[in-house]
């Protein structure tokens, strides 16, 4: 079974999975090959197949990978592009998750240059996050486990510094569009409330220097879109463990955004509602253990709050999807349920103690 094909010049723009080349990466024949359109909706940035391999010998090759290459929407692609979104992923595998073992999926080939492109191990036998249904408690647990051995292994690692690939403090939520800003505060004032409102308005006002002091703080690598459509979970439901895909959008900076993108907008607010400061002790111990000196809770915690205001302008720049006549179901409710989520995180966090200034919001 083949997808259908994709009509130029949208075809150009990814690679497509044809047996010659793919039997060349993995260094085997393939005598036949199925290929199976992988879910869409959850993704804004790539194209994913599974392809299931009959290679010759038998067992040269694994039975079934996943090809993943760069997206056929437009103005996604535009975005990507721009922001060298697939370059990041490739690199991060390439130089930076062979470090740490037992970190999935295993990728038998890719390659930076456009169109780009990701041939993996298949794990499509976990089961996957669900943005809408949101993380249970555990599976919560279990990605905040995953993440803090990565944010440990690379800790004020100065090899960071020197991939030429790897942005620092760089964000796809970090700039909304300023026209966006009146109209999402005319749909949401009411359910978010004034004091959430009036702290949105306080950091996209004082965005330069919440970066700035962003900047500042300890750095290592950052999955920076860390949520559940990005997570695949093994084990039982009450015990499961988390296996972190997509690192698109990569970069070295503050480890605590992903705690905040995570825990703002996968748990569900009823759910988190109390546990925060279990979930926080829970990373800054794993960090400790695994060798991070000089940085205490409280700072982690302060942390915490300056990046609950950064990741706060999701708000503003997934709004602009809701504009879109044509947006799908799952998509309106996606974005809908961030907004809120993330917004209840920097209340009960009162994430705005961490503004730079906090003139007319004490």
């Amino acid at each position: 079974m083949n997808p259908e094909p994709i009509p130029s010049p949208a075809a150009k723009t990814i690679q497509m999975p044809e047996s010659g080349w793919i039997a060349e990466v993995l260094g085997t024949a393939i005598n036949a090959m199925e290929i199976r359109a992988m879910e869409s909706g959850r993704g804004f940035q790539s194209t994913t197949w599974q392809l299931l391999l009959s290679c010759d010998p038998p067992g040269s090759a694994p039975e079934s990978v996943v090809l993943k290459s760069e997206t056929t929407n437009p103005d996604a692609h535009e975005f990507t592009r721009l922001n060298c979104s697939f370059q990041r992923e490739v690199g991060v595998y390439n130089h930076l998750i062979p470090r740490l073992k037992h970190h999935q999926p295993i990728v038998y080939g890719c390659s930076a240059n456009q169109p780009c492109w990701l041939l993996m191990e298949d794990l499509s036998h976990l089961r996957s996050g669900d943005q809408l249904q949101g993380l249970s408690h555990a599976e919560t647990v279990a990605s905040l486990q995953s993440i803090a051995v990565l944010h440990a292994e690379f800790w004020l690692d100065p090899q960071l510094e020197r991939q030429s690939w790897l942005p620092a403090h760089s964000f796809w939520f970090q700039h909304p569009q300023a026209d966006l800003v009146e109209p999402f505060v005319e749909t949401y004032s009411v359910r978010l409330g004034e004091q959430a409102t009036t702290i949105v308005r306080a950091v996209l006002e004082q965005g330069e220097a919440i970066d700035a002091a962003l900047a500042e703080r300890p750095w290592t690598l950052v999955h920076g879109d860390l949520r559940a459509d990005n997570l695949l979970f093994g084990g039982s439901a009450q015990a499961p463990s988390a296996t972190i895909l997509d690192w698109s959008w990569a970069c070295r900076s503050l480890a605590t955004i992903d705690l905040a993108f995570l825990i703002g907008g996968s748990e569900p607010v009823l759910q988190r509602h109390g546990r925060l400061d279990e979930l926080l002790q829970l990373w800054h111990g794993t960090l400790l253990l695994r060798g991070v000196r000089d940085y205490p809770l409280a700072d982690a915690r302060r942390d915490l709050q300056l990046a609950a205001l950064r990741c706060l302008t999701t708000s503003i720049a997934m709004y602009r999807f809701l504009l879109d006549p044509d947006v799908s179901v799952r998509t309106a409710l996606f974005v809908d349920q961030a907004i809120q989520r993330h917004s209840a995180l920097v209340l009960e966090l009162e994430a705005w103690q961490a503004l730079p200034d906090l003139e007319g919001l004490t």
